[in-house]
């Protein structure tokens, strides 16, 4: 039940910031409309596919931000089938959007998860160090009219 409502405030986030994301990335579709609900990945057009994270923390709290690596592993995928692509990961926080441009520092790979919601629910995870994270509002796309 903890699952589910986590999950929900999870989807809940991502409507919110969709047109937040549009001012950075330009027009964005749903994945789920075209991959279906389980793709690895929530936002995308022509240029870009996004993962938006939402997290009940600062972006600092840790030493790391993170994320699954079978999201990582379809990222690649995604850029060996079309090089022009670019990938982010996003984490929506409690004081900002964070984001990590696939392949764009050093990370590392740890079995990572939680233990809240009365089980263990960990995976292989990418971690991103704090000092590879990026607020939103230093993305530029000179294609896309950013009035962030």
């Amino acid at each position: 039940m903890e699952k589910d409502k986590d999950r929900q405030f999870g989807f809940n986030a991502e409507y919110e910031k969709h047109n937040y994301l549009e001012k950075f990335f330009g027009k964005l579709k749903l994945t789920k409309e075209k991959y279906g609900r389980y793709f690895e990945f929530d936002k995308y057009n022509d240029k870009y596919f996004i993962e938006l994270k939402t997290r009940k923390i600062n972006h600092n709290q840790y030493s790391t931000l993170f994320f699954g690596k079978n999201k990582y592993l379809k990222g690649k995928e995604l850029l060996e089938a079309n090089p022009d692509l670019r990938i982010f990961y996003i984490w929506n926080c409690l004081d900002g959007l964070y984001y990590w441009e696939h392949d764009s520092s050093k990370y590392t790979e740890k079995i990572s998860g939680r233990r809240d919601r009365g089980k263990i629910e960990e995976n292989m995870c990418i971690h991103i160090l704090q000092k590879d994270i990026h607020n939103i509002r230093e993305f530029i796309d000179p294609l896309v009219e950013n009035i962030a």
